[in-house]
């Protein structure tokens, strides 16, 4: 396996520590491959096989009824599993009405008792990861062992998990009924509640990918995460070419802004190939349309993102939102393609720390 150098010295450090005995790791999160979106569940099937190899016990638990709520168009998509992880794909009888009171109380509703037969197995380390609807704040409670929590997005802090107020720019302010609503999403009273800062005390140790992660949940819920930076482990090494086009990857969503570079690519004869999918490419497409040198690819399966990056002259991750911290950073330098990023969130600090690109504040002019 390849991992990208500004992590894997941390990444087997953590290891290292049980070079003894198998440590026993549950990790649990609402999305898994195939049934997920890229991002966070991309991480988590990355760390479960990474410790698998490492001769660890691992199970991994995710909730099938999640993806079913919110799939939408958007097709599964499978990623490499070492068979030595165990997978608990929870169902429940209630179907999507799961997840979604799940959202609305903060409880695992349809799932506790799962949760509770699986940990109840006993685990060195309980791993939390995107726990929004497969248990909510509540389901902390549930944990064994050492407790860790990562930070993959603003979710215990923000109701939409991406701090953009009206899904129109970065929030510096809070309205989140008002924001919830926008983003089309019910409200979620129990966050005017004790609900998370009860819970979170259940949680030994926060892990925040960025540093600017870290600093939002000091500022919002005063916790102090260490920061771990994520990884990449590449489908396949694929021997770079130029093939002279830009490559935007990832969900097609307002808040990634593609929307800002389009024009241009429009305007010009530079071409822009675009990979993903999201509630925003029908918008995306409509801006793009009478663009020869703009090609929508749709969700690319994982197993040829790495011949796409290796083609590609640069990459361009032209956000709006404040990032966590990019994994498609580490995807395309995994390719030997440099990046071009928005000066968003933890993309700065991202860029900086591997040395492979440049942050720019507007795209005027960009080349």
């Amino acid at each position: 396996m390849v991992i990208t150098p500004l992590v894997s010295a941390k990444v087997l450090s953590l290891c290292q520590g049980f070079t003894i005995n198998s440590v026993r790791f549950c990790l649990l999160t609402t999305f898994f491959p195939p049934q997920h979106f890229g991002g966070d569940a991309i991480m988590v099937a990355g760390l479960a096989n990474l410790l698998a190899a490492a001769g660890h016990h691992v199970e991994v638990v995710h909730c099938a009824d999640s993806f079913q709520l919110l799939q939408g168009a958007t097709p599964a998509s499978p990623f490499p599993i070492d068979p030595r992880v165990v997978v608990h794909t929870l169902h429940s009888p209630l179907g999507a009405l799961s997840p979604f009171l799940t959202h609305l109380t903060g409880h695992p509703f349809g799932k506790k008792s799962q949760l509770r037969e699986i940990l109840a197995q006993g685990f060195d380390v309980t791993h939390w990861h995107n726990l929004s609807l497969i248990g909510g704040p509540a389901a902390l409670a549930l944990g064994c062992g050492i407790r860790l929590m990562t930070l993959h997005e603003y979710w215990l802090t923000c109701p939409t998990s991406v701090l953009f107020r009206d899904n129109n720019a970065v929030c510096t302010e809070r309205h989140c009924i008002r924001c919830t609503l926008k983003h089309g999403r019910p409200p979620q009273l129990w966050r005017y509640s004790s609900l998370v800062q009860n819970q979170i005390k259940n949680v030994d140790l926060f892990l925040a990918p960025s540093q600017f992660v870290a600093g939002k949940y000091q500022e919002h819920l005063g916790i102090q995460p260490t920061v771990l930076p994520n990884f990449a482990i590449p489908a396949a090494t694929s021997v770079k070419a130029d093939d002279g086009y830009y490559l935007a990857a990832g969900r097609l969503e307002k808040y990634k802004g593609i929307q800002d570079i389009l024009p241009l690519f429009k305007n010009s004869s530079r071409r822009l190939k675009i990979a993903g999918d999201g509630s925003f490419a029908p918008h995306l497409r409509a801006l793009a349309a009478g663009s020869s040198n703009i090609e929508f690819l749709g969700r690319v399966p994982h197993h040829e993102l790495a011949s796409l990056y290796a083609r590609a002259r640069a990459s361009v991750i032209p956000s709006i939102c404040w990032e966590t911290f990019g994994l498609t950073i580490l995807e395309s330098l995994s390719q030997a393609t440099p990046v071009i990023t928005s000066n968003f969130g933890a993309l700065p600090e991202t860029v900086t720390n591997t040395g492979g690109g440049s942050p720019i504040t507007g795209w005027a002019g960009a080349g």
